[in-house]
This record gives structure tokens, C-alpha cells and sequence, in this order.
């Protein structure tokens, strides 16, 4: 018990200073690219130096997987070196019995990433998100799936159009049950338009069947209300626009998603990726002590046939292979050409086999 203890501390440890170095990392590339795209304007430094700060979170959760493999093999064949591993088979502790403890702590990891580390990610990916658009974008569309349905606002130098809608199609274009929310200058209501159907067409919206009410804020008079058959009402927005402006699934805390992906779906948008993503949130803990059973697959051997420059190279290129194909697993699930949870799990389901498949194979050789 002592030993395996000692073994899943030395993974944890040693993954969570590979994973510090890997996020400072991130944030110095993150620093620079910032600091490119400002260009010359000036009194943003630390500004960029916030961005960057927030932005590494989420970035470096999609690092984790590859450095817990490489981390969790870099602290087996410490264990190798220093002869402790000897002394472990000597005292007749299998392979599993050393695989196991690094196995645990891997996937318990998972679940602290899960709990805390990724909704706090999400959190700040939506504050660089906003500071973003403040001081690099200018994108004044938001598009965002409540339990009153959907909501988009659009600004402009002029004032804001918000509008309201209770259902939509999948890519944005047809709201139904909409009311479009016309504010002057300092926030102030001037128009409301109700409509039973508006379709987005080249930089304008549609609206057939419009009720349309002028209010003026100076007097206590009812708003003057209008039959419209057919009414445009001019945008600046795309459905290309309208689909970008809606939150990443990483920038939206996991404990939230589930109530998120059922908003989008009632109002009828499509939820693939944000069930993709939930899903590869909730196979984290079993992708890591996946990540860790090959590790250890390559690392635990006996020290005479063990050639430490080729197990780490054997390993890396692995880990590379492995990350592509789960990348590409994902888009597969997020694209609707695979199950999401399929193209989620799949990942996690296929790194177990092939850690198994190793263990197997090096044992034998």
C-alpha cells in the first residue's frame, strides 16, 4: 500500500509540473499573438497580459490528455533509473500492481479537471471572449438559448436591435415567434415589432404578418401600433455571424451544459458539439488512466532490455498518432457524421485497448 502510494504521488507530482510548465507555455504564446494583433495602439498591455492569462485555461485542456502520457512515462522510467522498479518486482509486485496506482491517480485527475478545472476554464475563456471582442473584434452580436427561447442582439453606432424568439431552424436564418426590440441612443425603447415568422436574406430580415408599436418615452400615451404584411428590417449579420456568436462549448461550465444543450435543442438549434464536448468531458478521467496504462506499457520493463531513448520515442510518436485520430474522432461526433458520445468515448475506449494490447506484447517479448 505504501509503495503504491508513493507511485501515484510520484505520477501526480511529476504531471502536475509538466502541466504548469505547459500552461505557462501557453500563455507566453498566447502573450505574443496578442501583442501581434494589437499592433500600435496603445494602453493595452495589460490588458493582453490578462488575455493571455485567461485564455490558457481552456487551450491547455486539450493538452492534458498528451501530458499525462508523456508525464506518467517520464515518472516510470524514473522509477526504472533509480532501480526502485527492481526493487518492486523483486518484492513481487506484477505489472499491474505498479500500472495501477499511476491508473488511479490518472483518472482521479480526470475528475478533478472535470469538477473545478474546467468550469473555472470556461469561465474565464467567456471573460477573454468579451474582452476580445471589446478591444480586438468589435463584433456587437451576441446570440445566446435561454428558457424564454433565444435572444440576439445586434449594435451599432446608432443603438441596439434585440430580438426575441421563441424558435428557430438549425442554422439561425428563420426565427418564429420573434420580437424585435428597436433601442435609440442611451438605451431607450423606441420600437417594438412582433412577428409570427422573419427570415434572414442578404443583410436583412423579413418579417411577414409584423405588428409594429412606436413607443415614445416622453408621454403616458399607448404606443402607436401598426398592420404590417411585409416589413424589412435592415442587419449587418450573416448566418455564419449568427453561428460564431454563439458560446463555445468550452466556454460554458460543464455543470451548465446539460440545461444549455436542452435550451438549444427546444428552441431548435443543433447541439452536436456541445454534447460532443460534454461527453469528452465526462470521458476525461477514463482517457487519462487510459494515457497512463500505455505509458507505463512502454516504461515498466526490466532495466537491461530497457533502451530509456527509444521508450521515450516509441511513446511520444504514440501519443501524437493517438491524438490526431481523437481529434478526428471528435469532429466526427461534433459534425453529426458519428454519435457524439460515440465519437467522444471512442477515444478513451480505444487508448484502454491499446494500453492493454502493449502490456500484453511487452510482457511477452
Amino acid at each position: 500500500m505504501t509503495l503504491e502510494r508513493y507511485i501515484a504521488g510520484r505520477v501526480t507530482r511529476i504531471f502536475l509540473i509538466a502541466f504548469v510548465a505547459v500552461l505557462l507555455l501557453i500563455t507566453l504564446v498566447d502573450f505574443m499573438e496578442l501583442l501581434r494583433r494589437s499592433g500600435d495602439r496603445e494602453g493595452l498591455f495589460f490588458t493582453i497580459i490578462t488575455m493571455a492569462f485567461l485564455h490558457a485555461p481552456s487551450v491547455s485542456m486539450k493538452a492534458v490528455p498528451f501530458v499525462m502520457l508523456l508525464s506518467s512515462m517520464w515518472a516510470y522510467m524514473m522509477l526504472a533509473r533509480s532501480s526502485e522498479l527492481v526493487a518492486a518486482f523483486a518484492s513481487g509486485l506484477s505489472f499491474w500492481g505498479m500500472a495501477r496506482p499511476g491508473i488511479f491517480a490518472s483518472a482521479l485527475i480526470g475528475v478533478i479537471g472535470i469538477a473545478a478545472y474546467a468550469p473555472l476554464s470556461a469561465v474565464a475563456l467567456s471573460i477573454y471572449e468579451r474582452l476580445e471582442a471589446q478591444h480586438f473584434e468589435g463584433r456587437g452580436a451576441l446570440f445566446s438559448v435561454s428558457s424564454e427561447g433565444l435572444w440576439l442582439r445586434e449594435g451599432d453606432g446608432d443603438g441596439q436591435i434585440v430580438i426575441q424568439a421563441a424558435q428557430t431552424n438549425a442554422n439561425g436564418t428563420e426565427l418564429r415567434d420573434a420580437t424585435f426590440y428597436r433601442f435609440g441612443a442611451g438605451d431607450v425603447l423606441r420600437e417594438r415589432i412582433d412577428t409570427p415568422v422573419a427570415i434572414l436574406s442578404e443583410q436583412e430580415w423579413m418579417l411577414t404578418g409584423a405588428t409594429v408599436r412606436i413607443v415614445n418615452m416622453d408621454t403616458d400615451l399607448p404606443p402607436d401600433e401598426t398592420k404590417v404584411a411585409f416589413l424589412k428590417v435592415p442587419t449587418r449579420l450573416t448566418a455564419r455571424e449568427i453561428q460564431n456568436s454563439f458560446k463555445q462549448p468550452d466556454a460554458i461550465s460543464v455543470w451548465q451544459l446539460p440545461s444549455v444543450i436542452q435550451g438549444m435543442e427546444a428552441a431548435g438549434f443543433s447541439s452536436r458539439r456541445h454534447k460532443a464536448h460534454l461527453h469528452a468531458m465526462l470521458a476525461l478521467p477514463a482517457l487519462l488512466g487510459a494515457m497512463t496504462l500505455i505509458a507505463a506499457s512502454f516504461a515498466i520493463r526490466p532495466p537491461r532490455s530497457a533502451s530509456f531513448g527509444r521508450i521515450a520515442l516509441g511513446c511520444a510518436l504514440t501519443g501524437f498518432a493517438f491524438y490526431f485520430m481523437s481529434d478526428v474522432s471528435m469532429a466526427l461526433g461534433a459534425s453529426g457524421a458519428a454519435p457524439a458520445a460515440l465519437g467522444a468515448w471512442g477515444p478513451a475506449f480505444g487508448a484502454g485497448f491499446l494500453g492493454l494490447a502493449l502490456s500484453i506484447h511487452f510482457r511477452e517479448v
